[in-house]
């Protein structure tokens, strides 16, 4: 039995390495190669193509893993998923001084949608380290886009893009101002609210392997949804996988130091 057990770990250790290596192509096309200027970006509509893109190859190990090795399917998952956010920060640390030096308003909420629904997706296949991982990607993302938003303000000549909610922010006197991660956050959170739900229903088709039981449980009322994300300053609350909704982001107290791409597999 054990080495049966060392045998199915080796196989399982090749199989997820070979998808890792796709899955780090697709991530680096979704983040860098998609043809989005994160400094200058449009306002939100929407989850991309270049989500669902990378999300079809989660999609498609499911389907393998489920068809071929059932009982590895939890496994499996939660280190691609976890490895999948671990790719996320690494690719940040590698390019926030070309590629990613700037990221606006529109393309702090952008990102921030599409981790939403990443993690809304896949939430039962996210550990601990995956939540962690996901926290210190959102406190980079926001730490980032309140520089680039500043450094805008500081340079008025630069072309910025009007944000969702943005116009009532302006009409405030807060032009000359460097916007807090508390406006960011909410601008955030706005987008959010109106368009996540909405993203989910669009793609059911793409997602029904992840989420066919929580979206029939979640025809509940909707008016009780829970803020997605709390203040720059408060506590968050403990996530609860059973809502389709994602948890409130909580700025960690983490370092800030590049992570390893691999974590230990459990």
């Amino acid at each position: 039995m054990a080495s049966f057990s060392g045998l199915e770990d080796k196989v399982l250790d090749q199989y997820t390495f070979a998808k890792s290596n796709l899955i780090r192509n697709a991530a680096q096309n979704y983040l860098l190669d998609s043809g989005m200027h994160w400094g200058a970006a449009p306002v939100v509509k929407g989850i991309r193509d270049a989500t669902l893109d990378l999300l079809h190859i989660l999609v498609a190990v499911h389907a393998e893993v489920y068809s071929g090795a059932r009982p590895l399917l939890e496994k499996t998952m939660k280190i691609l998923v976890e490895g999948l956010i671990d790719i996320f920060l690494s690719l940040f640390y590698e390019n926030k001084a070309n590629e990613l030096r700037m990221l606006d308003a529109n393309g702090f909420c952008q990102l921030m949608l599409e981790l939403e629904y990443f993690e809304t997706v896949l939430h039962t296949y996210f550990s601990t380290e995956a939540q962690q991982a996901l926290k210190s990607l959102q406190e980079n993302l926001l730490e980032k886009a309140c520089e680039s938003v500043a450094e805008g303000l500081e340079n008025p000549g630069h072309n910025r893009r009007p944000t969702r909610g943005s116009e009532d922010a302006a009409s405030d006197d807060k032009q000359g101002s460097s916007i807090s991660p508390d406006d960011l956050l909410v601008l955030a959170q706005q987008c959010g609210s109106d368009l996540l739900q909405g993203e989910l229903e669009r793609t059911r088709l793409n997602i029904a392997c992840f989420m066919e039981p929580t979206l029939q449980s979640a025809s509940a009322p909707t008016g009780s949804k829970p803020s997605s994300y709390s203040s720059h300053q408060a506590s968050a609350p403990h996530h609860q996988p059973a809502q389709v909704s994602s948890p409130s982001f909580r700025r960690p107290q983490t370092s800030t130091n590049s992570p390893g791409v691999s974590r230990r597999r459990r």
